[in-house]
């Protein structure tokens, strides 16, 4: 079954994490050009993309040290 739909829930752009509005803005290019989007290439691309956050995230973690008492 093939779903085609215009995506309403499209993240703030000022806490989107980065690659999502990229990734969100490709699928709709491909619907508006009458291509079919794999849902699960769009999930690849944002988990993949969460990967990154989280590990920055975790890097300048163990960069700042243990939080103050």
């Amino acid at each position: 079954m093939v779903y085609h739909f215009r995506m309403n829930d499209v993240p703030d752009r000022t806490i989107a994490p980065p690659g999502w509005l990229e990734a969100l803005a490709r699928s709709e290019a491909q619907l508006a050009a009458g291509q079919i989007v794999s849902g699960e290439d769009v999930m690849h691309e944002l988990r993949e993309s969460l990967a990154r956050l989280e590990a920055k995230r975790s890097d300048s973690r163990r960069r700042a040290g243990p939080p103050p008492r």
